[in-house]
């Protein structure tokens, strides 16, 4: 095995004392050095009982666990010498032991964990009720699918922390003032009923950790080497955890501060770069810089855009020996990406692609291109299929309901597609109803119009008066159906229901908002470029289109692309990938007309980074067809700068290599060229800055 690793995983397996920092770059085979640092230290016989290793997640523990046994089974097999495992964790999995020891001290009250998404949406939405029925009826807005998500979200921030949840709120900057008081709520339900929650296992007894602190004595002592992977997705109860567990052992973390991208539920880069030496001192630092997903090509791109952002090691990424060449294009449109990938498909059949979006709204365009073109595709979670999505399904009922209410035609309310429209239609925008509100009326208007009026009639007044504007609306829409074109009925919709402000007014925060104002805005720029005839051919065309995605969904025969955010790729990788949205305020991601803060745009540059690094044979930069400035990420990254260089250091001949290059950042791209090359480097000089164009 020896013989395979580089130096620099070499020096990370013989580390012999005090606590240690490893930077590794994406694809730089952290797994593998990992797995040999600790058969070294099994070797060298420390008790498995004494290490403890801690990964990020369950997938990434049964992995590295997998590789150790294999590990371990070939040098039994080779030398006859057994190894026994030590403990591989997730953090959770730690904090679920924490807790049962506090509970047999006595010391925390036993709850059963409740993880399934219905349950724990179920008790959400009943410390919600509880909350809104004290409040206007404006308050039924917080029990909306969004709404309940971002409630969600802040609970767990929440738990990453041992902040109080109004310093976190105020953070936010967010709208949603009953957050605080809903945590509090959900936090007696949970009591109440001794019940808890996947962020509890680490929340609860970290808490009570801090809040006795003596307990942490009773815990340490039982360490010698703890080892701890993906941290720089490290929150504050995390860090807390180890430092208390830790005790005099020595710890050894790994980790990539360029890919830090899980803020939203507490990392950020500062644990990386200065708390971890803050909070365990004598730290030696080891690189691996040696990427092994990835050609010279993508190295230099990547290495070009992370290194704008100031909060990060002065470390590149250089694409080892081995690695296979990685092929950088830059384009725009979805039909544009769609012909790459076909191109690519005649000469890879078996190969796996990806598209990467910054947000869900930029797949609309690639969805429906998809669609359209009869490709099959996969999605990392089946809500976000666009015809799932309560804006576009809103919208489109609209549509189908207006066309179906034509003077001399009846829309039969017992089939379930009426009925589904109905219930959007009454529900986009809110209303304010609650949702058993919402069933009375469905189901009275399935029994007929008299039983509709009757059930309206039993409303409170305002709210009568609402459900009937909305009916006058969709009467209205009626008489013009078939005489606007899709994009104009699109408008039009918006206009009669102040849909746009009424998102802006009751989303659960400034991104939801921009996300759902961003959906619609996609699906009418859609129907602008649509040749249907009329609104019908439309709903016609896109019907279908839904109709082929289920099926889609429902079983792939053949190779498709998966679709899915920066965020859901991290720790993934795929031969062919695409970075669709590549447009300035889509990626880097601005809410309106608000500037970036330095922070802001670091992280948003490391998700770009994330995104680039999920490459190994072939990367695409790709625009949307939206209007607007490129991303500046284009003219970071400077494909045309890293192409060059990169035919260059492949090519053997000294005579077929131009002797001079000009390109954007001649001192960085010099210094990459001398880490990976002892050949002369041609003379680079610096080039004027261009826009981002199409290549």
């Amino acid at each position: 095995m020896s013989a395979r690793l580089t130096p620099e995983q070499q020096a990370v397996i013989q580390h012999t004392e005090g606590h240690a920092r490893v930077r590794a770059v994406a694809g730089s085979g952290k797994t593998t050095t990992l797995v040999e640092r600790v058969v070294q230290l099994l070797r060298q016989g420390v008790p498995p009982s004494r290490l403890l290793v801690v990964m990020y997640n369950r997938a990434a523990r049964e992995d590295f666990q997998q590789k150790l046994q294999h590990r371990c089974a070939e040098i039994l097999r080779e030398e006859g010498l057994q190894l026994l495992l030590p403990d591989i964790r997730t953090f959770h999995s730690l904090g679920h032991r924490l807790t049962q020891t506090f509970c047999r001290w006595g010391v925390l009250q036993p709850r059963q964990l409740q993880q399934e998404d219905w349950m724990v949406d179920r008790l959400t939405r009943q410390a919600l009720n509880q909350l809104a029925e004290q409040q206007g009826e404006e308050a039924q807005a917080w029990l909306e699918e969004d709404a309940l998500e971002a409630f969600k979200a802040f609970c767990t921030l929440v738990k990453s922390g041992l902040d109080e949840p109004e310093q976190v709120l105020e953070r936010l900057e967010t709208g949603q003032k009953h957050f605080t008081a809903a945590f509090e709520a959900l936090e007696n339900l949970l009591e109440e009923q001794r019940l808890m929650f996947f962020d509890d296992l680490l929340w609860r007894p970290v808490r009570l950790l801090q809040q006795q602190p003596a307990f942490i004595n009773r815990l340490q002592g039982y360490l010698d080497h703890l080892i701890v992977d993906e941290y720089q997705d490290i929150n504050e109860v995390q860090q807390v955890l180890l430092k208390s567990l830790a005790g005099q052992a020595q710890v050894m973390v790994v980790g990539d501060v360029d890919q830090c991208i899980y803020e939203w539920r507490g990392a950020r880069p500062e644990y990386m770069l200065r708390r971890f030496q803050q909070d365990f001192l004598q730290v030696r630092d080891y690189p691996l810089t040696r990427t092994f997903r990835f050609g010279h090509g993508l190295a230099l791109a990547a290495n070009q855009a992370i290194c704008h952002n100031r909060e990060r090691p002065d470390q590149l990424t250089l694409a080892a020996d081995t690695s296979p060449p990685t092929y950088l294009q830059q384009g725009q449109g979805a039909e544009w990406l769609l012909e790459q990938l076909d191109g690519w498909r005649t000469t890879h059949p078996q190969g796996q692609a990806a598209v990467l979006v910054r947000s869900w709204s930029q797949s609309l365009d690639v969805q429906l291109a998809l669609l359209k073109a009869h490709k099959p595709f996969s999605l990392a979670r089946q809500e976000h299929f666009i015809f799932n999505r309560p804006q576009i399904r809103g919208l489109l009922a609209y549509a189908r309901l207006a066309l179906h209410s034509q003077e001399g035609m009846q829309i039969n309310y017992s089939h379930p597609d009426a009925q589904q429209d109905f219930y959007q239609l009454i529900s986009f925008p809110t209303l304010y109803l609650s949702e058993q509100e919402r069933q009375a009326l469905l189901q009275a208007r399935i029994q007929g119009k008299a039983a509709l009026s009757a059930c309206i009639e039993r409303m409170p007044a305002a709210r009568a008066r609402r459900i009937n504007e909305r009916l006058k609306v969709l009467q209205r829409l009626a008489r013009l159906a078939t005489r606007l074109q899709p994009a104009a009925f699109i408008r039009r919709v918006l206009q009669e229901t102040d849909a746009l402000e009424q998102l802006r007014k009751t989303a659960s925060s400034k991104e939801a908002a921009e996300e759902a104002l961003r959906l619609i805005e996609g699906l009418r720029r859609y129907a602008e470029k649509s040749a249907a005839e009329n609104l019908q051919q439309w709903i016609e065309e896109l019907e279908l289109a839904r109709q082929e995605g289920i099926a889609n969904q429902s079983g792939q025969q053949q190779p498709g692309v998966v679709i899915l955010t920066v965020h859901a790729a991290k720790g993934l990788e795929w031969d062919w990938v695409a970075v669709y949205g590549l447009n300035e305020g889509d990626f880097p991601y601005t809410s309106g007309f608000s500037r970036l803060t330095p922070a802001e745009e670091e992280a948003e540059r490391r998700l770009f980074y994330v995104a680039m690094t999920r490459a190994r044979h072939w990367l695409l930069l790709v625009r949307s067809d939206a209007t607007g400035q490129p991303s500046r990420f284009l003219a970071e990254a400077a494909l045309e700068d890293a192409r060059q260089l990169a035919a260059c250091l492949e090519v053997q001949a000294e005579t077929t290599r131009p002797s001079t290059l000009q390109v954007r950042d001649p001192a960085l791209l010099r210094r990459y060229w001398q880490a990976v090359s002892e050949r002369p480097l041609p003379e680079l000089q610096s080039a004027p800055v261009a826009e981002s164009g199409v290549s």
